[in-house]
């Protein structure tokens, strides 16, 4: 009797183990707010770089304050008790309240979006903590691009870049322009091709680009272990990669190709197979080819000036979604330049080609010294409810333009004039092909005193997209299908403006 009572209650006692273990395994599935991620969050600096590990807490991304402080400063000293953490950080003492949004910074304070949150042993901020405190603790520029997992703090100067897919042949060329010369080496690992883009920090303008083609599908940045790189994805097996520079290392062209029936292609020029101080086994370096030397030299092309508008602390518009007019515009640049290049008609120059602010009187001398047969200022803001739109300006001066001067001098506020017939006739030219692309809006060019065209000496254009605004998220903007078209359509303008032969 008492062996049977005692067999029951043993198994009564299993089933509840079991019960109990089964219920800790869907709380563990259930609670993801609570849990670590393997994302690695990084602090850009001049002179070093730090991997902070990121922690999801109510689908939110926050990171441990101790790390974030000691990455930019030193900590002096820390008091801690059961609902507030004082740290010390150089002179100023940063007070934090666990579940709190406000936080204390010497004898200022500010109000987060999150509050302060502390799962475990440490104490965890919300991300923009970064930009929120840090220009004050630490007396430096903090710059930082909504949703990235990176952040530039000090004189920092990342790279930008974009990239465009071409047929080519038996394949396609995967074109990648870089903001500056890069020393580039590569791998291949799990069927996949890696770029790396040297020691310099990257600041990208979009982290993934995706393509229904049958050799690439796939290019995605990657910085997470500190070292920036793109993550090729071939579409399937057995093709070949062929890297080369260009350009000085600013360009970089990479054929994606099936493999000959007979015997496999050389090498491109520009690449040595091997192994660097380093690599990885069976790694390649890439090094800038030199310039084909010419049989016989040719006209000059005709010079195109390309200005994206704003730049560094100067940001322009701001959608929703947080994109900045300065990074949408030069990211739109880099299409332009490419599509014209691709004419082999034009030589392009762009004002600017990475993240810096220059006057209006920077980018005119720029673009004088080049006495450029079109100069094209690109924008992006509030045009209203349709979107996208394209909107066109030209300058035209008003009553106080006209200032004294010697027969022999023309002001540079007055030089529009010369070029204002050129200038409505590429006005018109582009707006006739703008308005060919479906779904959007496109008026025709205004006359107004714009200030990024007063002083330049040559037909002069500026391009306005919208809407990007506060209350509109930029996707139809940022689109790459909806900026080859501008790009495609602003080549074809050109031709069209120079009467297809520049």
């Amino acid at each position: 009797m008492w062996g049977v009572i005692t067999v029951r209650r043993q198994s009564a006692r299993t089933r509840f183990c079991i019960l109990l273990s089964l219920l800790a395994a869907v709380g563990f599935l259930l609670w993801p707010s609570r849990q670590l991620r393997s994302d690695t969050f990084l602090i850009y600096q001049p002179a070093s770089r730090t991997a902070i590990p990121v922690q999801i807490v109510d689908q939110s991304k926050y990171l441990p304050i101790l790390p974030v402080l000691n990455a930019v400063g030193k900590v002096g000293a820390i008091q801690e008790k059961r609902a507030t953490l004082k740290v010390w950080f150089d002179t100023t003492e940063l007070e934090l309240r666990l579940d709190e949004k406000r936080v204390r910074l010497g004898k200022t304070s500010l109000t987060l979006g999150l509050p302060v949150r502390r799962p475990g042993s440490q104490w965890l901020v919300p991300v923009e903590f970064l930009t929120a405190a840090l220009p004050s603790l630490t007396g430096r520029v903090v710059e930082y691009k909504v949703g990235a997992n990176r952040i530039f703090v000090g004189d920092v100067k990342p790279l930008t870049f974009s990239l465009r897919l071409d047929l080519a042949g038996n394949g396609v060329r995967l074109t990648v322009q870089f903001s500056d010369k890069v020393a580039l080496r590569t791998a291949s690992s799990n069927g996949k091709w890696f770029l790396y883009l040297g020691d310099r920090p990257v600041q990208p303008l979009e982290t993934s680009f995706h393509f229904q083609n049958p050799y690439i599908t796939e290019v995605q940045f990657d910085d997470e272990d500190g070292v920036p790189k793109l993550v090729v994805t071939p579409g399937g097996p057995g093709l070949n990669f062929y890297p080369v520079l260009a350009e000085g290392g600013k360009v970089l062209f990479a054929d994606v190709l099936k493999p000959p029936a007979t015997q496999p292609p050389m090498p491109a020029a520009g690449i040595q197979a091997g192994g660097a101080a380093g690599s990885e086994p069976g790694a390649v370096v890439l090094t800038a080819p030199e310039e084909p030397i010419p049989g016989a030299p040719g006209p000059p092309l005709p010079t195109v000036v390309i200005d994206p508008a704003h730049g560094g602390s100067d940001t322009g518009a701001r959608a929703r979604d947080g994109v900045l007019e300065k990074d949408l515009t030069l990211q739109w640049a880099a299409r332009v330049r490419l599509a014209l290049l691709a004419t082999r008609k034009y030589h392009v120059q762009l004002t600017r080609t990475g993240d810096v602010a220059l006057s209006f009187e920077q980018r005119e001398i720029l673009a004088n010294a080049a006495r450029p047969v079109a100069f094209l200022a690109l924008h992006a803001g509030n045009l209203g409810n349709t979107n996208p739109r394209v909107a066109l300006f030209i300058y035209r001066g008003t009553a106080g333009d006209s200032t004294e001067a010697p027969p022999s001098l023309i002001p540079w506020n007055l030089v529009y004039r010369a070029h204002l017939d050129q200038s409505r006739k590429l006005g018109q030219a582009l707006q006739a092909r703008f308005a060919q692309i479906p779904g959007i809006g496109a008026d025709k060019a205004a006359e107004v005193p714009v200030r990024c065209l007063r002083s330049i000496d040559g037909p002069s254009v500026a391009i306005e997209i919208g809407s990007l605004n506060a209350d509109q998220d930029s996707g139809a903007l940022t689109s790459p299908v909806f900026q080859q078209q501008l790009a495609t359509a602003i080549a074809a303008g050109l031709e069209a403006f120079q009467g297809g032969n520049p």
